[in-house]
């Protein structure tokens, strides 16, 4: 080699630098378009969580909210129809207030507000605040939920009232109970057992003093500014990125309490929810890692073979006489060319690697043959109940004598049965219900808040549908279910199932054709 030659970099190592720029960079991209994406999914997903969480909330506490109204409404009709019986008066407060043990205090009031009396007795003169909730109830003359105040008891609280009125509609007074907000309150009762992983609820009235929050320190306070709570009280519900007090980023959701014109925010620190995203990038970078390795190897052994016949062509270059430069030129452009059909062979091979890499983040939880969930989605699901203690039945379900259907017909046709019997669990099932295919002629249905009752009338539906819909050329078909509810929130997924495949045994030995839905 002389020094000319000696200055310049060879057309193998020029392109496998090339090559091996171009890898790193698309596996590069790959990763940053996978961080995003999975990032996006992980966020909105939480954000979905959050949304559906303070809905469930707040629709939780408009129900209570409702039902204290409608209990003041029937003390009101009884009291209105002798208002000046100040003993019967006294009589209905005490007998709210030892029904309905979240009513702290039960008072009755003139229709200017002044107390005449309540149950537990009270020195009711001296209860300045409750007084002043008493006298605003008085004013509006319509079911309210005061603002908070603090009770005679000490505890922050809010009064609750409907007014009393007599035949003919006129404002005689008014009854209503204190509620406690503090913890041990029905608030810390209705939020406190159903708090999302990682994340908190906390409530607010229309001025954005702190009704309920899980740091019982910052009850009272007022928020400066929340967009969350805002949008919440304009009505909304939905969810949004925001930044909390402190300015830390948080994924939150939020819905109004109606019935109060109050505002339920769910959040959870943005941190938080991405967490798990670390562990998915690592997973990803190692399983990218051996795929990157083969590719360098194999552009290696590409840039020897390709650059062989042009090393020779150069070495003989060097010899031509001068007239024959140009077509060897001519002959060079051509190596560019093939470069150019390396290079898309590459990409084209990074672009399936892309393909592969995103199918790795779809797990299959469908079953192929009946569209139902398989499986490994059954058992996510059931994780999740079991990780939100929410209550449940579920449904054991098995076709009767089907492998006699498979003998007699052949495995298409018990494909076409299986088939069948899914569409009617399916059609007989409710929204948010899961019909699942657990294995062979064997499915599983899980109702999410269901009591065992209406679990077995919704069993009995679909025993009753199979055998009044025959298939041809099987004819009449026949099912066999076990039920078995959640009877409390620690109870695993697995005793729940075994409770339910029992009760299928039973089914099938006394006779099958039958739901058996208790011991």
């Amino acid at each position: 080699m002389d020094r000319t030659s000696a200055r310049y970099i060879g057309i193998r190592g020029l392109m496998l630098s090339l090559l091996s720029a171009s890898v790193v960079v698309t596996l590069a991209t790959c990763l940053v378009v996978a961080y995003g994406v999975l990032r996006d999914s992980l966020i909105h997903s939480a954000l979905e969580s959050h949304k559906a969480y303070a809905y469930k909330v707040a629709s939780g506490i408009d129900q209570f909210i409702h039902s204290v109204h409608e209990r003041l409404q029937y003390s009101s009709q009884l009291i209105g129809q002798d208002f000046s019986n100040h003993a019967l008066a006294i009589s209905e407060a005490k007998r709210l207030q030892v029904q309905d043990s979240e009513l702290q205090i039960v008072v009755v009031a003139d229709a200017a507000g002044n107390i005449l009396g309540g149950y537990p007795q009270l020195d009711f003169a001296k209860t300045v605040k409750l007084g002043e909730a008493a006298r605003q109830a008085a004013s509006a003359g319509r079911p309210l939920v005061s603002k908070a105040f603090t009770s005679p008891e000490g505890h922050f609280s809010v009064f609750i009232s409907n007014p009393v009125r007599d035949e003919q509609g006129n404002v005689l007074g008014l009854i209503g109970g204190v509620v406690n907000l503090r913890e041990g309150g029905v608030m810390s009762i209705l939020l406190g057992g159903h708090q999302l992983a990682d994340a908190f609820a906390f409530v607010v009235d229309e001025n954005l003093q702190i009704l309920y929050h899980p740091d019982a320190a910052r009850l009272g306070a007022v928020l400066s500014a929340s967009a969350s709570a805002n949008a919440a009280l304009r009505g909304d519900d939905g969810e949004l990125e925001t930044s909390d007090y402190r300015g830390i980023p948080m994924l939150a959701g939020y819905a109004e309490i109606k019935g109060a014109h109050w505002a339920v925010v769910t959040q959870q620190p943005r941190d938080n929810a991405l967490h798990p995203l670390r562990n998915l990038m690592r997973d990803m970078l190692w399983k990218l890692l051996p795929v990157g390795l083969f590719g360098l190897l194999l552009l290696l052994a590409v840039s020897t073979w390709v650059a062989r016949p042009l090393r020779q062509l150069a070495n003989s270059a060097r010899h031509m006489p001068d007239a024959d430069a140009s077509g060897e030129l001519r002959r060079l452009n051509a190596w560019y060319a093939e470069a150019a059909a390396i290079r898309s062979a590459l990409l084209a091979g990074l672009q399936s690697l892309d393909q592969k890499i995103s199918t790795l983040h779809h797990a299959a939880e469908s079953d192929p043959l009946t569209g139902l969930v398989n499986r490994r989605g059954m058992n996510a699901a059931l994780a999740i109940l079991d990780q939100q203690a929410q209550p449940y039945s579920a449904l054991a379900l098995d076709i009767d004598h089907f492998k006699r259907v498979n003998d007699t017909w052949g495995h298409d046709v018990g494909d076409v049965a299986l088939q069948h019997i899914a569409g009617i669990i399916q059609a007989c099932s409710r929204t948010g219900d899961l019909a699942c295919r657990a294995g062979g002629e064997e499915f599983c249905l899980l109702l999410p808040d269901t009591s065992l009752q209406v679990a077995t009338e919704i069993a009995e539906r679909i025993r009753t549908t199979i055998a009044a819909s025959p298939l041809d050329p099987v004819g009449a078909m026949t099912i066999s279910i076990g039920v078995a509810c959640r009877t409390y929130a620690e109870q695993p997924s697995g005793a729940i199932l075994k409770c339910a495949d029992e009760r299928l045994y039973k089914a099938k030995d006394t006779g099958r054709n039958r739901v058996v839905s208790g011991d």
